[in-house]
């Protein structure tokens, strides 16, 4: 290389070195963790536009690259995030900070358009809910994974059903498939405690949802005169998001109720009212709230203001320094 190309490389170099925003511990550009394609990785993307965000496959793994230092805070659920800092408070997790509206979490059916009888199984397991709030079953479900006062926000409208369809041998569509073949499948993403997990052994599905969905079964079965299964099949949430319903009759996996999953899919009444949570470290810096995840390093604004025209290979350099969502 001539010595006038290796100045100019240099010069460049530097240029980009002076108009990449540096970080800072106090006010610095923080790294959050956040499983892909939650209610927390959508807002993260609409809210927070200077923030570093990483998306994982799992909370789980959201989960560990906090305990290993890769992020330095996780959003998520509320409750999940409770969960987990009890669960490793000797690994010095905490929460910190809560943010946004109240969610409400729904069951997903299809479309009557994408399977005949839907709405039927629709308002067959809105009828079950509804009947579990009234006869304190689910108070019963929600006191073994949650403390503190039941806290659910009842979104139920003129239309949600509160009794169950009829049907008899001649009926055909979604509920009478679940009704003949006495099995109620659902699409489920675990873990996810405290919604859902396995047990010891693997083997079995635990959590809220598990046994909200456990109780829809046994509303149905009262309802219909038969013994109705519930089976929960593990499923990717990329793969409940697209709402494919692929050997599978509904979702409950801790599912806000959005305006956008909502043209894809018809949800029942709320079964849970949840926040969004900040979950720290023990090695997390100290934050008062969401904004601060927002905040780039105060250094930021003394930067150099820099124009450059420069190569192909300089714009992807320049690329790298850019958020990923």
């Amino acid at each position: 290389m001539r010595i006038s190309q290796a100045i100019k490389t240099l010069f460049v170099v530097a240029l980009i070195s002076l108009a990449i925003p540096t970080t800072s511990a106090g006010g610095g550009m923080y790294t959050i963790g956040v499983q892909g394609q939650t209610t927390s990785d959508l807002y993260a993307a609409d809210n927070l536009p200077n923030a570093n965000v990483e998306a994982f496959d799992t909370m789980d793994l959201a989960i560990t690259a906090l305990e290993n230092g890769d992020v330095q805070f996780v959003l998520g659920d509320l409750p999940t995030l409770a969960y987990y800092a009890v669960d490793n408070s000797d690994k010095g997790l905490s929460v910190v900070g809560s943010f946004g509206d109240d969610e409400l979490f729904g069951i997903a059916v299809p479309k009557e358009a994408d399977r005949a009888g839907a709405g039927d199984l629709l308002n067959a397991i809105d009828a079950a809910l509804n009947e579990m709030v009234n006869d304190g079953s689910y108070d019963a479900v929600y006191s073994t994974w949650f403390s503190g006062a039941v806290v659910l926000t009842d979104d139920s409208t003129a239309d949600t059903a509160t009794t169950y369809p009829a049907i008899d041998e001649s009926s055909t569509g979604a509920l009478a498939d679940v009704v003949n073949s006495t099995t109620l499948t659902f699409g489920n993403d675990y873990p996810y405690m405290p919604f859902e997990g396995t047990d010891a052994d693997g083997t079995t599905v635990i959590g809220f949802d598990a046994d909200i969905a456990a109780g829809i079964c046994t509303k149905l079965s009262a309802a219909y005169d038969t013994t109705i299964t519930c089976v929960i099949e593990l499923k990717g949430w990329d793969e409940l998001t697209a709402f494919g319903f692929d050997g599978y009759d509904a979702i409950i996996s801790a599912m806000t109720k959005t305006d956008e999953r909502a043209q894809m899919t018809q949800f029942t009444r709320a079964y849970y009212t949840s926040k969004q949570g900040i979950l720290a470290g023990a090695d997390s810096p100290t934050i008062t709230g969401i904004n601060d995840l927002n905040a780039m390093a105060a250094e930021e604004d003394d930067s150099p203001s820099v124009t450059l025209v420069v190569s192909a290979l300089t714009v992807g350099l320049i690329a790298v320094a850019r958020r990923k969502n």
